[in-house]
């Protein structure tokens, strides 16, 4: 079973695992703008973010922070006694440590949030964005996207080159990539800003509703995730996390998947014809 999104991390070529399924692609003048503005936006976000070392020592102290004084209060809530000696057993510097922990941490958070939040202020960035939505056009143009088709979040999962099978590079999570979804015909269309997956309907062999959590890292939309019409859980890494989620399973050289969000059920079953109409519902993906 692969997904049909997958691809391997460390290869030049960016290929999907479903690639066997590709229908058109855009030209090497479009493709080398594609991946030197790709560069442009990493760099960019390097330089808006904080360094990772600096990001895992914010929650570092957060979390000892937390236990600390709240190891601390617990102890002094449950023995009146301790506070004529709290000095003498390090209470005190317990409750200390773990309340300056706290606040360093939170200080590095509001750093954090206002370095971000400057950075997509900034000129460069507005620019950047601005380049991007116009070179996407380009792009989707020349693929012949027609301007109409829906915009659909789905499940990328970067794969370890050194491993049997596709592995998530985020361990359970799955990556979330924004593609637009349409018909040609009996083809059931999947295209990003460099290539279209055209898979004939009559390969679909069933559509699944997977009643399991799956986690994901990334948001496209404009609207936060919390909030309605996609109320989506996350916690404070900024992972996400949606229950159930949907699979089209695709018979081709292998056994491949389309993994979708619920939230966007309502885009996708158009394009599905009869089978939209048969959805299964499982525990797992086997």
């Amino acid at each position: 079973m692969k997904n049909l999104l997958g691809y391997n991390v460390n290869s030049p070529d960016g290929k999907f695992d479903g690639e066997e399924f590709l229908l058109r692609k855009i030209d090497g003048d479009l493709s080398s703008k594609q991946k030197k503005l790709e560069e442009e936006g990493a760099l960019l976000e390097k330089n808006f973010s904080f360094p990772l070392w600096l990001s895992f020592l914010k929650y570092f102290l957060l979390l000892a922070g937390c236990i600390l004084l709240g190891g601390g209060l617990d102890a002094l809530s449950d023995d009146e006694a301790l506070l004529a000696t709290m000095e003498a057993n390090g209470l005190w510097w317990v409750i200390g440590v773990g309340a300056a922990a706290i606040l360093i941490g939170l200080v590095l958070a509001i750093l954090e949030w206002r370095k971000g939040k400057i950075g997509k202020g900034s000129s460069a960035f507005l620019d950047f964005s601005e380049r991007t939505k116009k070179l996407n056009a380009q792009s989707r143009e020349a693929l012949l996207v027609p301007e109409n088709c829906a915009l659909v979040d789905v499940f990328s999962i970067p794969g370890n080159p050194r491993a049997k099978k596709p592995t998530p590079i985020f361990g359970s999570c799955y990556l979330l990539s924004e593609v637009a979804v349409f018909r040609e015909g009996d083809l059931l269309c999947v295209a990003d800003v460099e290539r279209v997956l055209g898979i004939p309907l009559e390969k679909i062999k069933r559509v699944a509703r997977v009643k399991k959590s799956a986690a994901f890292v990334g948001w496209n939309k404009e609207t936060p995730p919390n909030k309605p019409p996609y109320k989506v859980r996350s916690n404070h890494y900024e992972t996400h996390f949606v229950k159930p989620f949907y699979a089209v399973e695709i018979a081709g050289s292998e056994e491949f998947y389309l993994l979708f969000p619920p939230y966007e059920w309502e885009k996708i079953a158009p394009l599905l014809g009869d089978r939209a109409l048969n959805i299964e519902e499982v525990k797992k993906l086997s």
